[in-house]
């Protein structure tokens, strides 16, 4: 019987847990009936290589614009597309669905499918937020119409891609596929849970060292932060109850044995009522079937809040239920800053906050912006004196690490993108578009690429010499470094990373 729908993981993506859009489709279109195989030909790839420099070479061949790539990896490249291809000519589905994660897989989404239509008669279908240039917000969408254009793809589905999805395997049209118009998807409880059946045997490099599943709570954000283009994307705040919540982790505990989660989407804490019913039902669950607490473990991205948002026994009753790590956009230390890009809490929440994770033993992680448009010497130097004073938390484990990032990036469809006139931002060079790292401020001149970086170093190094964890924060300056280059030399362009 031929199978329906094949869905590929392609490079590059992360490798610490299987994916989730892939899984979750595969649930979706087998509850209306359809066969489906998930392969995650990303990890298939990638975890094949051993040897720390040709990882380096491919993944920067498939992230990179303009990357070179040595001969021998050329041949692992185009051996893996070879196999690949072989693979979805013998299994012969009705569908491909190619899996576009970020812009970082356009360049393995072209590749495959230039080779897959030499030899694939069926039909080939691509989606994902990687559709956009360079962010999930672009309403240019040129990639999916360039490869349309081109004859390579049949679909492209914009936004949402459960029920557009279903629709093409219905051999039906409708919004969101070959066009702009898609509608968000408001009863997230009515949707079939994540089937991991074809992925749950993969080796993937699970960070806490055993199997680690993820789970969707909610889409979108109930924040506006200015350098975000999450509302261009997802236009209201949507979210599963708590209980639809639990069920699925109940779920695959009893389906698979697995015990630990990672919470996918942007914020997990923002419907304090789904949060709360959450871990209701999980500490009611382990005591219906005589578990311990905190039987499950799961975390995932955290916004601040309040002393009267949230109160203490909000985070007993979290760790209770098996909150541990969760990942916090502090963005900056600077209150001012933050209040510029509309981050909505004080430094005195974040205080209790701290306190609260260290008195129940949940640990975070931070992730910060270097060079906001408005950052000066004054706020930079407030960031690092605020580093100084949580160190404790760092030395205790209260906070497990840093994500310093790449310094600011100005991305479509974000406030400070669709407003950057009024913000006093424009591109570096007259004939270049504004966008990533290319842009200076009018009302900040000082604050060049050149000295964010400079902050960039600054801070990374005075958090090493504070016994803080910078995850990632060498191979970021060394990203940070080869799109300098480009900048000086005008040849940082997004149409660059689309055609790549």
């Amino acid at each position: 019987m031929q199978t329906d729908l094949l869905l590929i993981n392609v490079p590059r993506i992360s490798l610490i847990y299987p994916p989730a859009g892939t899984s979750l489709l595969k649930g979706v279109v087998e509850q209306q009936g359809y066969t489906c195989r998930v392969k995650d030909a990303n990890f298939e790839l990638l975890n094949s290589i051993k040897d720390p420099e040709q990882f380096e070479n491919i993944t920067n061949y498939f992230t990179i614009p303009n990357a070179t790539i040595t001969s021998d990896c050329a041949k692992i490249v185009n051996d893996w597309y070879t196999s690949l291809v072989d693979y979805i000519v013998d299994l012969d589905p009705r569908y491909v669905g190619i899996s576009v994660f970020t812009f970082e897989c356009q360049r393995a989404t072209r590749e495959l499918c230039e080779r897959l239509r030499k030899y694939y008669k069926g039909n080939i279908i691509i989606g994902g937020a990687g559709l956009s240039t360079t962010g999930i917000a672009t309403q240019i969408n040129d990639f999916g119409n360039s490869l349309k254009n081109a004859g390579l793809v049949d679909y492209y589905v914009r936004g949402e891609g459960e029920y557009a999805l279903v629709n093409i395997l219905k051999e039906s049209n409708g919004e969101g596929i070959n066009n702009d118009r898609y509608v968000q998807i408001e009863d997230l409880n009515s949707l079939a849970f994540p089937n991991y059946d074809d992925v749950i045997d993969y080796n993937y490099h699970y960070t806490i060292g055993r199997t680690q599943l993820p789970v969707t709570t909610s889409r979108g954000c109930v924040r506006r932060c200015s350098f975000c283009d999450i509302h261009a994307f997802w236009k209201k705040y949507t979210y599963r109850s708590g209980k639809n919540v639990a069920t699925e982790m109940i779920s695959h505990y009893e389906k698979y044995g697995v015990q630990d989660f990672f919470f996918t989407d942007s914020l997990i804490n923002g419907s304090l009522k789904s949060f709360r019913d959450l871990c209701a039902e999980l500490i009611n669950y382990y005591e219906q079937n005589n578990l311990p607490n905190a039987f499950f473990t799961w975390g995932g991205q955290w916004i601040v809040r309040t002393p009267k948002q949230l109160i203490p026994k909000d985070y007993i009753m979290a760790a209770r239920a098996g909150l541990q790590g969760v990942a916090m956009g502090i963005e900056s230390l600077s209150e001012q800053i933050r209040k510029d890009m509309n981050k909505g809490f004080l430094n005195t929440d974040l205080d209790y906050t701290l306190e609260q994770f260290r008195q129940t033993g949940i640990n975070c992680y931070f992730l910060m912006i270097v060079g906001y448009p408005t950052e000066t010497d004054e706020h930079h130097i407030e960031t690092m004196q605020q580093f100084t004073k949580y160190q404790g938390y760092a030395i205790d484990g209260t906070i497990f690490g840093v994500n310093l990032g790449g310094t600011l990036s100005i991305d479509e469809g974000s406030p400070l993108h669709k407003d950057s006139i009024h913000y006093g931002l424009s591109p570096t060079q007259n004939d270049t578009e504004l966008f990533g790292l290319d842009w200076t401020s009018k009302d900040n001149p000082k604050l060049t690429l050149l000295e964010r970086i400079n902050r960039r170093i600054e801070l990374q190094e005075l958090l090493m010499d504070l016994g803080y964890t910078v995850w990632n924060g060498d191979h970021q300056l060394k990203r940070l470094k080869a799109s300098y280059e480009r900048i000086k030399q005008n040849t940082y362009h997004f149409k660059d990373i689309l055609h790549s």
